[in-house]
């Protein structure tokens, strides 16, 4: 992971994608709707797994209006601007290779494992540092060349995932597939063939951008919520 220029992706790339972007959004939508089975008096401490610039912090706060907060990232930059949206306590670390010295309630992990080359690793290591639930996140299916750009390393076969959290010890509460078929594989196809998908997707959002992203949330609410390459596994220890 730390082999790819994290720190200029996020200076000239991501942010404004992750707080207004449609699929990002889909996922809150979904986290929110498999955290909601969790009972708010369990969850006092939880940690972002490659937090980035805190929008998911922000979104789980909500959640959990009492829970202390930890964001982890390998970016400094990201964890520069994470600083000015979210109140938690920082910390660069690289969950490939190192853990934090705390365990936590819930630990949260969404859209970093693909980036991973030792995935499983980090996964042990996620496994290491959770005290009751962790939700993991991420894509599954046929990689695209455009997603190599932004540093993933694979897209998950179909069940390589669960498989892996169960081999690090993990108990397999809840799967969500998500994204048949206006995500997966329609939009994912067409936006890896646009030369120009970098100038929507990614850096600044003005009124146009946030339009169409609008206008893509509404299509997308009519994916499938039982089939697609946007995996959501939730487990426990």
């Amino acid at each position: 992971m730390t082999t790819f220029d994290y720190e200029g992706i996020w200076k000239g790339v991501w942010g404004d994608m992750q707080k207004h972007g449609p699929v990002h959004r889909h996922h809150r939508r979904i986290f929110s709707r498999i955290l909601e089975q969790i009972p708010s008096k369990e969850i006092e401490t939880i940690a972002d797994i490659g937090c980035g610039e805190g929008s998911n912090l922000f979104f789980l706060v909500k959640q959990f209006p009492k829970a202390k907060l930890y964001g982890f990232d390998v970016s400094k930059t990201a964890l520069e601007v994470a600083k000015k949206n979210i109140n938690a306590e920082f910390s660069i670390l690289d969950i490939q290779k190192e853990i934090p010295q705390e365990k936590f309630d819930l630990v949260f992990c969404s859209d970093v494992v693909e980036h991973l080359e030792n995935d499983l690793a980090a996964i042990k290591n996620i496994r290491q540092v959770t005290r009751r639930y962790a939700l993991i996140a991420t894509v599954q299916g046929r990689m695209r060349q455009n997603e190599k750009s932004i540093g993933h390393v694979r897209n998950y076969a179909y069940g390589e995932l669960e498989q892996k959290m169960r081999t690090a010890g993990l108990k397999i509460i809840q799967i969500v597939e998500w994204g048949f078929p206006f995500y997966s594989p329609v939009f994912r196809d067409v936006i890896s063939m646009l030369p120009a998908s970098e100038e929507f997707s990614y850096g600044k959002y003005n009124v146009t951008k946030k339009i169409i992203s609008h206008i893509l949330y509404g299509l997308f609410l009519l994916n499938r919520s039982d089939k697609g390459d946007v995996i959501f596994i939730l487990a426990k220890v």
